[in-house]
């Protein structure tokens, strides 16, 4: 029976026979997941952000000012009953006006108003933002004009779909990076175990011959990967933290003072950093796995 510490032996072994390239390996795990850490952080945020931002979004439908109580009723019981629907509230003409004037106060704009010409309004307050433009069409007509009773429909049609834009972006580009830098390591670690396969192959061809099974020849190789891949996770989330604790989360203090957003990586109730140091290290043992399995497929014909 093989114990557990000829695998170790035979590990750091071939570690210290290819050291400058196990250490190359190691490092650069540590730095790609390091920069995978900071990017989920960073995209976290500014997701967190986003969403902070898409809450705050509404529609704003005004009304005709001769349209009858009975009519105003059935569009606020008609909007309720939308599944989109989470909040409709109705600013009266009086509501609209005293709200301009404390927006305004001190301004001379006041003294040129005449009268109320303010319509009255329902501000919608949606469960899912990004399908305010879909709510804003059903005040239309097939003809493309505003049904009876409404004389117009706001909800910054630009402003939403830039800001719709950005979320998608930002979130395909930092999917891009991270996978590059996945598959860079991958490459990195499948030519350390490669390195080491050629250095031992006579060793390996030996072994075979007097019968030792498959798993016994390709364990030590998983093993360096593994090994290369744990170290690496390590020393990114030792760096991850250290830049965090120094600067991400002085940034996070900034935006939780300034626009009272709560769900952050760091300073977040979630502890989402801690789900990122766990994730880090099962991903580098993961990595140095699969980059050795990859190389033992293509390298050992055993």
């Amino acid at each position: 029976m093989v114990r557990p510490r000829y695998f170790f032996s035979e590990t750091f072994t071939s570690f210290r026979r290819n050291f400058l390239m196990g250490f190359t390996a190691i490092t650069t795990v540590a730095i790609t997941l390091f920069i995978v850490g900071f990017f989920t952080v960073l995209v976290f945020d500014i997701q967190s952000i986003i969403n902070s931002i898409k809450g705050q979004v509404e529609l704003a439908v005004y009304l005709q000012d001769n349209i009858s109580p009975q009519l105003n009723d059935y569009i606020e019981t008609e909007v309720n009953s939308w599944e989109e629907t989470d909040e409709v509230k109705y600013i009266s003409k009086e509501q609209a006006l005293e709200r301009f004037k404390e927006q305004n106060e001190g301004s001379d704009i006041l003294k040129e108003i005449q009268g109320n010409p303010l319509p009255a309004s329902f501000e919608i307050t949606l469960n899912d933002p990004e399908k305010v433009e879909l709510i804003a069409l059903r005040f239309l007509d097939k003809d493309g004009n505003y049904i009876e009773g409404i004389d117009d429909v706001v909800y910054g049609q630009t402003y939403v779909r830039r800001l719709f834009s950005i979320t998608a972006i930002i979130g395909t580009i930092a999917f891009i990076i991270i996978i590059v830098l996945l598959l860079a390591t991958i490459v990195l670690i499948f030519n350390t175990i490669r390195l080491s396969i050629y250095a031992r192959r006579k060793e390996i061809e030996v072994m075979k011959l007097v019968g030792a099974s498959n798993w016994f020849v390709r364990t030590p190789f998983l093993f360096e990967g593994f090994f290369e891949g744990f170290i690496g996770s390590i020393v990114s989330v030792v760096m991850l933290y250290l830049l965090g604790n120094f600067l991400l989360i002085k940034g996070e203090r900034v935006i939780v003072d300034t626009m009272r957003i709560k769900e952050l990586a760091i300073l977040g109730s979630g502890n989402i950093i801690i789900y990122v140091y766990i994730g880090l290290i099962v991903l580098g043992g993961l990595l140095g796995i699969i980059s050795s399995g990859i190389a033992l497929r293509r390298y050992v014909k055993i």
